[in-house]
């Protein structure tokens, strides 16, 4: 069954950016895949964990894209944390986002309301 996680927080350092998770979860039984999606519909993006079985998301709701962007302007080693203090790394996560940003822009398929979202958090700076 694939569960879904909500990012709550996140903090910033020299070289690691680390997300909070929503509630507690073992992140040692998922695998990251290096993977994200886009989510038009809740203004989201998506970041596949490989649990065995099947597939849970990590979900960037709007809220969490200014601190995502630090992804893209900065080298940083990225990790998802959850209570109890357990960590994962989410690899590849700038060479996904940067792929995700530049092709949503002047992109209608994303629908126009994520487009404008994406440009706003993530281009009104470069």
């Amino acid at each position: 069954m694939s569960e879904q996680y909500y990012i709550i927080s996140g903090e910033l350092t020299e070289d690691t950016l680390t997300f909070s998770l929503n509630e507690k979860v073992d992140l040692a039984t998922y695998t990251a895949t290096g993977n994200m999606l886009v989510d038009s519909d809740s203004l989201s993006f998506v970041y596949l964990l490989d649990g065995g079985e099947g597939y849970s998301y990590i979900r960037f709701q709007e809220e969490a894209w200014p601190m995502l962007n630090n992804i893209l302007t900065n080298d940083l080693t990225v990790f998802a944390t959850s209570e109890g203090g357990n960590y994962l790394e989410l690899i590849e996560m700038k060479e996904e986002l940067s792929y995700l940003v530049e092709n949503i822009k002047d992109n209608s398929n994303y629908g126009e309301e994520m487009n404008q979202a994406v440009e706003k958090a993530f281009l009104a700076a470069s």
